[in-house]
């Protein structure tokens, strides 16, 4: 099967992940926060070489379109297009909350949630199976009560919003910390089903999905 590649910076920190087919072949992660742009390329080339792979090898790109921070959604879209510009390449979008909540595994009720600063929370629901979700409920900016008052009894919960909100209910339960990051791994194992059934993006048609819009804006007479 051709390779190709999935990867998420919608965080502070990067993700990268190589696959043939459904089958993981390596993965890296790193990075300073508003630095992924110069970082990514290199650290892209680095790991397909460990792979015995070249980058005009992949043959498509799964990449977090949002929510997340401004730049770092714009420096995720910004690769994925250069990579599917220059070498023709499908691209298949993926919801960070959905790629978040991937992390999971498993659970009837998981709660993926993003600190979206200024005093609120984007979250969704999810059912997760083998690492699959399945939308309960789609995402939503609240307050940080009303996301608290919101999660129902017996779910998981992970992701930055765990820091800025955290849970206190007994019958919830946060996931260890080093699980609130997007990994590329579940950008990928997300992706894989979308491209079984087609559906892929050129990169003209690839857009941000932005918690708000950005606080500089310029515009135009």
């Amino acid at each position: 099967m051709n390779p190709w590649l999935s990867l998420d910076s919608t965080g502070e920190s990067y993700s990268l992940a190589l696959w043939r087919g459904p089958q993981l072949l390596a993965e890296c992660s790193g990075g300073q926060p508003r630095q992924h742009l110069v970082q990514i390329f290199p650290a892209l080339d680095l790991l397909c070489r460990q792979s015995g792979l070249k980058v005009n090898d992949l043959k498509a790109v799964a990449v977090t379109s949002g929510p997340g921070s401004f730049t770092g959604v714009r420096t995720g879209l910004l690769v994925a297009k250069t990579l599917a510009q220059a070498g023709k390449l499908p691209v298949y979008p993926v919801d960070t909350l959905e790629a978040l909540a991937a992390n999971a595994v498993e659970g009837n009720s998981v709660v993926a949630g993003l600190d979206a600063r200024k005093g609120e929370i984007i979250w969704a629901r999810f059912r997760v199976r083998q690492g699959l979700p399945i939308l309960l409920e789609p995402a939503r900016l609240t307050s940080p009560q009303e996301f608290l008052d919101s999660i129902p009894p017996g779910s998981l919960v992970l992701g930055s919003a765990c820091q800025a909100a955290p849970p206190k209910q007994p019958d919830v339960h946060v996931l260890a910390a080093d699980l609130w990051r997007v990994r590329a791994v579940s950008v990928g194992r997300v992706a894989w089903p979308q491209m079984q059934q087609g559906g892929a993006l050129n990169w003209i048609q690839l857009r941000p999905d932005y918690v708000r819009p950005a606080d500089v804006q310029v515009h135009r007479g």
